[in-house]
């Protein structure tokens, strides 16, 4: 057997190693194994992505749930190599619309240059031809060059108007993929995409404006996962981030940022308002009874760990976020279902 045979016997070996490896490991933590996130653990297991790596290995060391979500989520950020795919038929229905517009006004500035060429004809006639005939032929050619000059303004109006018509309709269809590129579509909260540019921006435009975050986490979620399946497990998802909802004010944002995990955006909020925001969220969220109507299951009461941070001179996105984050595990190392701060203060019971 030749050495290239060898190589490529050895290649298909390795290949087929990894492939049951990336099976297990979805597997093992209860991941279907559909194509994008048997992609994902391929590509870790292979280490042929190190962000991707690192991020996963952060993931696993701090005991985070590893399900579909968070997979898909770091197929979108490491991965998936053109993003603009959905919105390629859509680019050429704006250069075609781009086109058509260019079109109709180089044959305006033709129908206006004729239109005036017409005009000085006739006003040099004018001024020669004096007898009744000539005039009424004079007349009779300005009612013409009027007429036509009307009918291809007539048209045009019509194609303008069209134009106009599919230009509203890309623009819906543009906000709405925009929206889904944004969204996570099981909660309607932001996802982790449009949080990372909603953050920089407001680190970015108001440098000295108050900025907190708050992160939280459902506790024992595997646990209801594990217990009552993956439907009620997005069942409580959603009306956790509906919890969440109702407690948010003015340009409060939420996001759906990791598979159980939950963020918040709290602009122009000191530590102390966050932590406010933070306990009425564990609060609401402790209230909620769940009832399945396929059987009339009650599910067990289930709570919220919460970690809040508020922006220091200095901070980058990433530190913020890594404060909050861990806040929020002082939360979980504390007991569970409470606050903790990043700074070292209590403000009433139940914030540690």
């Amino acid at each position: 057997m030749s050495a290239s045979a060898l190589s490529t016997q050895h290649t298909v070996e390795q290949a087929r190693e990894l492939a049951l490896r990336a099976v297990d490991f979805l597997l093992e933590h209860q991941v279907p194994p559909i194509p994008l996130s048997y992609g994902v653990a391929y590509e870790y297991l292979s280490g042929g992505s190190p962000d991707l790596c690192k991020t996963l290995d952060e993931y696993l060391q701090s005991g985070r749930t590893i399900d579909a979500f968070v997979l898909r989520d770091l197929h979108e950020r490491h991965l998936a190599v053109d993003r603009s795919t959905p919105l390629s038929s859509m680019g050429n229905d704006l250069q075609l619309l781009l086109g058509e517009l260019t079109h109709n006004i180089e044959e305006a500035g033709r129908g206006a240059e004729e239109f005036g060429l017409a005009l000085d004809n006739t006003l040099g006639h004018l001024g020669s031809e004096h007898d009744a005939h000539s005039l009424r032929e004079i007349a009779s050619g300005m009612l013409a060059a009027t007429q036509k000059a009307r009918q291809r303004n007539e048209h045009l109006q019509e194609r303008l108007q069209l134009t106009m018509a599919e230009s509203e309709r890309l623009k819906v269809e543009l906000e709405r993929h925009r929206r889904e590129a944004l969204i996570d579509p099981l909660t309607g909260l932001w996802n982790r995409r449009a949080m990372d540019s909603e953050l920089d921006e407001l680190m970015a435009v108001e440098p000295d404006a108050p900025l907190s975050v708050l992160m939280l986490d459902i506790d024992h979620f595997k646990r209801i996962n594990d217990t009552h399946g993956h439907a009620l497990g997005d069942a409580v998802l959603r009306h956790v981030a509906e919890a969440i909802r109702k407690c948010l004010r003015g340009n409060d944002q939420a996001v759906r940022y990791g598979g159980e995990e939950f963020l918040v955006l709290l602009p122009r909020t000191s530590l102390v308002e966050a932590a406010q925001v933070a306990e009425s969220i564990r609060a609401r969220v402790a209230a909620l009874r769940l009832r399945r109507r396929s059987d009339n299951l009650v599910l067990e009461p289930f709570t919220v760990s919460l970690g809040v941070a508020s922006r220091k001179p200095g901070d980058t996105r990433d530190t913020l976020l890594r404060r909050t984050d861990r806040a929020l595990y002082r939360s979980k190392d504390n007991g569970r279902n409470r606050v903790s701060l990043d700074a070292e203060i209590g403000l009433q019971a139940g914030l540690a």
